[in-house]
């Protein structure tokens, strides 16, 4: 069982909180702010996910367990979305059935629940990872690797708007597709974050992230890109505008955030232990927050016509709906602990939320 590594934990948890803001009208509230999040919160989790990857084993065992935390997950949801929706709306089979065929494409535009696209891409991503140390880290040089991510970042400056959208001729009938299945395309882009945090973590250690100058300089000019540059970057729509700013400011987005997380564990305790809790369930926080947020912002805004306030409401309600959905029906269900791909948590693992010690990352 390898060591928990908390701050890692922490910047998830302060990465999905972002996920969540910049899944709501944020924008009316702070249009900076609303750009700086999306500025690099997609690339953030992309490298949080590499950070454990582990090559060395067996490439079935590694599908496997892979296919077990992401596929799986999202599948479920899924049925669960179209069930309920069958169940308790007006929705005919027909159109569950036809919803649920284009949701298992995985790209975006076609997932009812958009931010369900993570999942299956994230899947390719970690396969593709796999398949990028198997022929490059056979020469076990660090600067090999490293020119190579380079190179393949590069690459995908070249095709990234190819196929979103693209038209593809089935026996003479023409179909406009946004995206690849489990978008593809986006591989490369995605691909590039993902293992450079398996590479970071290689490189450094839990003292290079405790240097108060590397947290208040990657502040002051990640600040300043946002400000001064108009670069979006949004990966679900494959808009990547500069690849010079974008990456610059996704790669000082990291480092902020991974600097901060560990100011926070080394000064803090409550807030330490809360951002570490939202991490270690940012999966459950991703699949519910979006309806939940949507029905709050929206019928607190019906009441009071606030709009600020209602996005806060929704806020509010998207990540604690969330977390109620996991304590009351999934961390002590076996079964449906299985199919989000967890394991059960026994009631005494782990206090709630606690700043002891952690289960070992399963990912």
């Amino acid at each position: 069982m390898s060591k928990r590594i908390e701050y890692i934990d922490i910047a998830r948890g302060i990465g999905i909180l972002l996920v969540v803001l910049g899944h709501n009208d944020f924008g009316y509230i702070s249009p900076f702010v609303y750009k700086l999040i999306y500025s690099f919160h997609m690339p953030l989790f992309f490298f949080l996910s590499g950070y454990f990857l582990k090559p060395s084993i067996p490439f079935f065992d590694f599908f496997k367990k892979r296919f077990n935390s992401l596929l799986m997950p999202y599948l479920f949801t899924i049925f669960l979305i179209y069930f309920a929706s069958v169940s308790f709306e007006k929705m005919s089979f027909r159109t569950a059935l036809q919803r649920i065929t284009k949701s298992l494409y995985g790209s975006g535009h076609y997932i009812d629940w958009v931010q369900l696209w993570f999942l299956p891409h994230l899947f390719v991503v970690s396969l593709y990872a796999f398949l990028f140390f198997a022929i490059f880290g056979r020469w076990n040089n660090r600067y090999v690797r490293w020119v190579a991510l380079i190179a393949t970042l590069g690459i995908s400056s070249l095709f990234l708007k190819d196929f979103y959208p693209f038209t593809l001729s089935v026996f003479g009938k023409q179909y406009e597709l946004f995206g690849l299945p489990f978008s593809l395309d986006l591989v490369l882009l995605s691909g590039f974050y993902f293992i450079l945090g398996s590479e970071i973590r290689q490189a450094t250690s839990e003292k290079t992230f405790e240097n108060i100058y590397l947290l208040i300089g990657s502040a002051v000019a990640l600040l300043a890109m946002v400000y001064f540059f108009e670069a979006r970057n949004d990966f679900n729509t494959r808009t990547y505008d500069s690849y010079w700013v974008n990456t610059l400011e996704s790669v000082l987005g990291i480092l902020f955030v991974l600097a901060l997380s560990r100011q926070i564990e080394m000064r803090t305790s409550q807030p330490a232990a809360l951002f570490r809790y939202f991490g270690q369930i940012s999966l459950f926080i991703l699949l519910f927050h979006v309806p939940i947020q949507d029905f709050w912002g929206q019928k607190t805004n019906a009441v009071v016509n606030n709009l600020q306030f209602s996005i806060w409401v929704g806020f509010f309600m998207g990540v604690a709906g969330s977390v109620l959905i996991y304590e009351l029906f999934i961390r002590r269900n076996p079964t449906a602990s299985r199919w989000f791909g967890r394991k059960m948590e026994e009631p005494e693992s782990r206090e709630f939320p606690s700043s002891g010690t952690m289960k070992a990352e399963k990912r």
